[in-house]
């Protein structure tokens, strides 16, 4: 039975740790989206493929904010207010009362062991989100890549005129070229080892200078390397499946990069209206699943290219490979610092739980105030004078842990 009990306060106390750092991770998140709107409303009026550095940017910098969640080094940041700070404190509230049941002859709150109950199942929704979301782009790629190129033959060709336009790389091959008979549109996907499939019907009812245009476009996305950042958006919406930021970022990269590609189309020489009604041809036969590959056309989205199409006003010139590879390094500068950030709630924040009724509100805020040099004089307080034994031992816990107090006074039951 106490084996049992300490299970599943160790279950509670993990499950409200991985939320928190969940959470904690959405709200850092926020800052790079934040900063993608702003500049991507300031050069709104730019060429697509200049939107679409600042949203593979974001992308990059939401990438490190995650992984960043992994590096033992953090830095805490107390700027979190009371109203985003409500889900840290209930589940440090949950931490707190779980950890205290593992001290012995300590009657464990039926309060606290609901909200740890809440907590595994908020984890257990959020664990089943992220499988749902990566498990439907896992096998549509699988689904998509053994239908396709299961049925596809290289066209030796179209491979050496390809490889000729965009030759291979240190990290990866030359892109070749599949004929298949059961794809409808061009479409592309890889980032080591890039794959072009076109139809097979395309030699018969394609004209040369549709093949050329949807050549052009695919070889666009390929020299872009869009399918790793598409790759790399579908895996940050999977693990912030909950976050209406994130998918915000992802359509608007995929549509952006589409305009660019289209754009690429344009500047090669093509006449704005026949690459607009190709596309409109291939949209009507659109099958590709949006996250398995990058097709020349789908029907989302579409009117708006076909606008900056035949808008002959339209900006198609590409971007400056310097300055979109500038745009990448300050985006990595930036965020590595933002992202073993360590939010918690601000100092009044944590000062006002200390007149709460319940002592694991008393007892997550004295953790914080010990931290802090400016409030640390608060936990020495509440170490010596708080009436509830367990909030003057996790003071006594927080300032030991601090250096502020020689050894840390064991839990006891509550008179």
């Amino acid at each position: 039975m106490i084996a049992s009990t300490g299970l599943l306060a160790f279950a509670h106390t993990e499950s409200a740790r991985i939320v928190a750092a969940v959470y904690s991770m959405a709200l850092v998140a926020v800052l790079p989206i934040v900063a993608a709107a702003g500049i991507a409303w300031m050069v709104r009026k730019s060429t697509a493929d200049a939107r679409a550095v600042v949203w593979r940017s974001a992308v990059i910098a939401l990438v490190i904010v995650i992984l960043g969640r992994s590096v033992p080094l953090h830095w805490i940041a107390w700027i979190v207010p009371s109203f985003f700070a409500a889900p840290l404190i209930a589940l440090g509230r949950v931490q707190v009362t779980a950890d205290s049941a593992h001290s012995p002859g300590l009657v464990r709150d039926s309060v606290g062991h609901d909200a740890g109950t809440l907590a595994f199942v908020i984890l257990a929704i959020y664990l089943a989100g992220v499988a749902i979301v990566a498990l439907r782009t896992i096998i549509a790629w699988r689904r998509l890549h053994r239908d396709v190129t299961g049925t596809a033959n290289v066209d030796r060709d179209l491979t050496r005129l390809v490889s000729s336009a965009l030759p291979p790389r240190r990290w990866r091959r030359a892109p070749r070229v599949f004929v298949s008979r059961t794809a409808e549109v061009p479409m592309t996907w890889g980032w080591f080892n890039p794959i072009i499939v076109v139809p097979s019907m395309w030699a018969a009812r394609w004209s040369d200078d549709e093949r050329r245009m949807a050549l052009t476009h695919e070889l666009a996305h390929v020299r872009s390397g869009d399918w790793a950042f598409y790759v790399a958006s579908r895996a940050v919406c999977a693990l912030l499946w909950f976050h209406p930021g994130v998918w915000w970022i992802a359509r608007a990269l995929r549509e952006d990069c589409e305009q660019a590609c289209d754009n690429s189309v344009i500047a090669s020489g093509a006449r704005r209206s026949d690459y607009a009604e190709l596309l409109v041809r291939v949209a009507d036969r659109e099958i590709a699943p949006a996250h398995a590959a990058l097709a020349l056309a789908r029907r989302r989205g579409l009117r708006g290219r076909l606008a900056a199409v035949l808008d002959a006003a339209h900006d198609v010139r590409p971007l400056a490979r310097g300055r979109a590879l500038a745009a990448v390094l300050v985006t990595m500068t930036a965020a590595a610092p933002i992202s073993v950030v360590q939010l918690a709630p601000t100092r009044s924040v944590l000062t006002s739980l200390m007149a709460s009724t319940q002592w694991e509100s008393r007892a997550y805020a004295v953790l914080g105030l010990a931290e802090r040099a400016d409030s640390v004089a608060v936990a020495r307080s509440a170490a010596e004078l708080d009436p509830n034994p367990r909030v003057r031992a996790w003071a006594r816990y927080a300032l030991d842990r601090r250096g502020g107090l020689p050894a840390l006074v064991p839990l006891t039951r509550e008179p």
